[in-house]
């Protein structure tokens, strides 16, 4: 079935497509609003009898004495897969050194309070994957209440809420005092959590600047002068593993993932927690470490790093499929440094956004 809109675009539709997103009561829920029918209950060779325009809506009636179906045009144009358009995900906007002039700004009180803040807030944040929340309040666990108010903590083995401070006993580089490389966190799990708040609770330290770098940039930039590099990163998995006396985490997978479109989906960079390298052909193996090394240039170029030094108060949403941090060493022989952390799912806070915008529910 074709479809020609007053704009002169042209949309077609399958017939199976058409049954199996068909909204009648038989095939659909009409309060959940899931799919009842059965998808592979569709006979391939179902054809359309007799297509009729009523109104807003289009009626089929089918060859097989199916019940017919009907579909509101606005309904059929929003859903159109004829047209080269992704309309789930949300655009990505690169960014580079920049970036820290103009980082998007949110007031905290506004997005505890008000939904539709929030969501413009989260909208911020699939575009850019970093945003900044000003006047937190200093008040322990107060990321935790954050999380709850927009979906939920992700908890990791290792802690719920995290104190990133100096310890006694570190088990990983983020709890000491060193210079802390640009790096994505938890590359050891299978899914690691991609949004980290990350709230400064104290910052009196001498040193301690944050780096950031957009990883969607330096896979752009990477495509565009080293693609047999990006090819290296994306084809061959390698171990990943952070562990403490109590936990430990271990995964195997490429540095790099890319989406259907090509562009990068999850980052996976922390040098420390690379294992030794045993996964690829003998014969490959310094193409291997030539690729990573165009990849750490490109992370570690100066026109791709944001620094900013966080000041107390302020929460950080950073996105750790995407967007790698690090710090430079700092002494804090006369003062602390001090910040808690949680991880969350950016699908719940899109889903969250979805909703507030009026974009949930059925498609």
């Amino acid at each position: 079935m074709a479809v020609y809109w007053p704009d002169g675009g042209v949309s077609r539709f399958h017939y199976q497509w058409l049954r199996d997103n068909c909204r009648s009561t038989e095939r659909f829920d009409p309060v959940t609003k899931e799919r009842k029918a059965l998808t592979e209950s569709i006979p391939s060779s179902l054809k359309a009898s007799d297509i009729t325009t009523v109104g807003g809506e289009i009626r089929i009636k089918w060859s097989n004495g199916s019940t017919d179906s009907s579909f509101d045009i606005d309904w059929l144009k929003r859903n159109s897969y004829d047209i080269a358009e992704n309309h789930i995900k949300a655009s990505k906007q690169f960014w580079g050194s920049e970036y820290g002039s103009s980082l998007p700004s949110f007031v905290y009180d506004k997005i505890m309070s008000d939904d539709e803040t929030s969501a413009a807030m989260i909208a911020a944040f699939e575009k850019f994957g970093l945003i900044r929340l000003t006047d937190v309040p200093m008040k322990d666990r107060e990321v935790e209440r954050f999380a709850n108010r927009l979906s939920c903590v992700r908890e990791i083995v290792f802690d719920r809420v995290a104190d990133i401070r100096v310890s006694v006993d570190p088990y990983t580089l983020g709890f000491t005092n060193s210079a802390l490389p640009l790096h994505t966190d938890c590359s050891g799990y299978s899914w690691p959590p991609n949004v980290m708040a990350f709230h400064c609770m104290h910052n009196n330290v001498s040193g301690g600047a944050s780096q950031y770098v957009d990883g969607a940039n330096v896979v752009s930039q990477l495509r565009q002068t080293n693609p047999e590099a990006l090819r290296i990163m994306t084809d061959y998995a390698v171990e990943f593993r952070l562990w403490s006396k109590k936990a430990e985490t271990l995964s195997m997978y490429p540095p790099v993932i890319l989406d259907e479109q090509g562009e990068l989906a999850l980052l996976r960079y922390a040098n420390w927690t690379v294992q030794s390298l045993k996964t690829v052909p003998f014969d490959l193996v310094p193409d291997w470490y030539d690729a990573w090394r165009a990849l750490a240039e490109r992370i570690n170029a100066p026109e791709n790093r944001v620094a900013y030094r966080c000041a107390p108060g302020e929460m950080l949403l950073i996105n750790n499929h995407r967007v790698l941090h690090g710090r430079d060493a700092f002494d804090d022989g006369q003062g602390l440094r001090h910040f808690q952390q949680v991880y969350m799912e950016l699908d719940d806070l899109s889903g969250f956004r979805r909703i507030v915008q009026g974009e949930g529910g059925v498609k």
